[in-house]
């Protein structure tokens, strides 16, 4: 039987494409690995032919080689113990170490890690923020404005920390990913996103690139969860009205009073978002997932730009921030996204 969804690579043609494997993988958790391939028509999922018939886990572990551990990198430069040194070296100069797959214990810990440093960061700068907004809208606006316009101080803060995010990871992907084969024509363009995966070697700086977005993303869902949410610990046993004895729950969920009006459009962003990243980075696309991090990361420094010129009435460069931020999202969501990116997947 003809593979009607095309060999994923030459070399593994034994394999079905991965849009093949990933719907297998998709029925098997939706199926909770019930055995249904037995009744999929067609000889779809009839071993060895059908391109339902594999169980992703099995190629993945046949065909992804194994990032380096710690201890494995020890025995590698003949290290006898855990030191300073070492571990900066595992960390910032050795290729394909485990903290390149955010589904590691390692990467997860340090993922945690950041996630609390992104936490104690914002809760210093946020109110440092915040009051530079307090002031420029006092003084655009007048005392009776700051008085009913608490809600937008504090997101005028949310937008100088996004502005700051977004501008200083934009400086560093387009320093690190400048001389990427990737986005060079000459060097081999797109095509070199996909050469030779799933064994493309992963930088240390490609594999913090990720470690970083990813604690970005997972604190701003965080964060969300945290403003729309009250979260109350209570007393299992509680008396009626009537004087009677009953049972509730000890712990007490509602909507919080802060909780904002685009909390389920936010809440579906961040979770796709997040699945994204980590799934990108658990298949090992790496590679296209940083060409998806630079084009939003850089289209969003003027839209963060506009929205604080709006906030304190600059005309002028509310103009000029909204051209830019037109431009800017012609260039890289309109152009460099669908015409570039989006067809490297789909045809390369």
């Amino acid at each position: 039987m003809i593979n009607p969804f095309g060999p994923m690579r030459p070399e593994d043609a034994g394999y079905p494409s991965g849009l093949a494997l990933s719907l297998s993988k998709i029925i098997d958790v939706a199926t909770f690995g019930a055995d249904w391939r037995q009744h999929v028509p067609f000889g779809l999922a009839d071993a060895p032919t059908g391109p339902l018939s594999y169980r992703l886990g099995n190629v993945v572990e046949e065909t992804f080689p194994p990032m380096l551990r710690y201890d494995e990198y020890l025995e590698r430069i003949d290290d006898t113990g855990a030191s300073l040194s070492s571990m900066h070296d595992y960390a910032f100069s050795t290729t394909s170490t485990v903290l390149g797959e955010l589904t590691c214990p390692t990467s997860a810990i340090i993922l945690a890690v950041l996630i609390i440093i992104f936490r104690l960061t914002k809760s210093v700068l946020l109110p440092l923020f915040s009051s530079v907004g307090r002031r420029a809208g006092r003084a655009s606006h007048g005392l009776e404005w700051e008085k009913k316009n608490e809600v937008r101080i504090v997101k005028f803060g949310e937008y100088v920390f996004r502005l700051l995010y977004h501008s200083l990871v934009s400086i560093y992907g387009v320093a690190y990913f400048w001389d990427k084969p990737w986005w060079d024509p000459s060097k081999g363009g797109t095509k070199t996103l996909f050469l030779n995966h799933p064994r493309q070697p992963i930088e240390p700086g490609m594999a913090w690139y990720y470690l970083f977005q990813s604690a970005y993303n997972l604190e701003a869902l965080i964060e969300l969860l945290r403003l729309s949410f009250d979260v109350r610990i209570q007393s299992p046993i509680f008396q009626t009205k009537d004087g009677k004895t009953s049972v509730q729950s000890p712990v007490s969920i509602g909507w919080s009073k802060t909780c904002r009006g685009d909390f389920r459009e936010m809440f579906i962003h961040h979770i796709v978002t997040n699945l994204l990243i980590i799934g990108s980075s658990h298949w090992r696309f790496t590679r296209i997932g940083s060409m998806v991090f630079l084009v939003h990361d850089i289209s969003d420094v003027p839209v963060d730009l506009s929205k604080l010129a709006n906030f304190v009435k600059w005309k002028t460069a509310t103009a000029a921030c909204f051209v830019t931020m037109v431009l800017v999202w012609l260039i890289t969501r309109l152009i460099v996204l669908p015409f570039v990116i989006y067809r490297a997947v789909l045809f390369e």
